[in-house]
This record gives structure tokens, sequence and C-alpha cells, in this order.
């Protein structure tokens, strides 16, 4: 059985539970108010290495 991807857009606006942001995210009054998707994170976490040797 093949793994859930993760979906960003499936958890913004619910209420901020341990381990609903696995990438990063922003939550607001405890409800998540921005979510990032895997692509997204590892694309950031390129860049980054790039700069820092």
């Amino acid at each position: 059985m093949p793994a859930k991807k993760f979906k960003p857009e499936d958890v913004i606006g619910k209420p901020y539970r341990r381990g609903l942001l696995p990438y990063g995210g922003a939550v607001t009054r405890g409800k998540i108010s921005s979510a990032i998707s895997e692509e997204e994170f590892r694309a950031t976490m390129k860049r980054l290495k790039a700069i820092i040797p």
C-alpha cells in the first residue's frame, strides 16, 4: 500500500496537532495558517546547502 502524500491544502484551517506539519508551516491562534509541501521543503534545503559549506 503506497504511503499517503502530504498535501498542504488538506491541513490549512484545521486545529494544530503534533505531526500535522511535517515540513514546516505556521500556526495562528491554534489553527494552521500555512503549510509547506515536500517539494518546497526540498528546494529550500537544496538552496541552503548550496550557500552553507
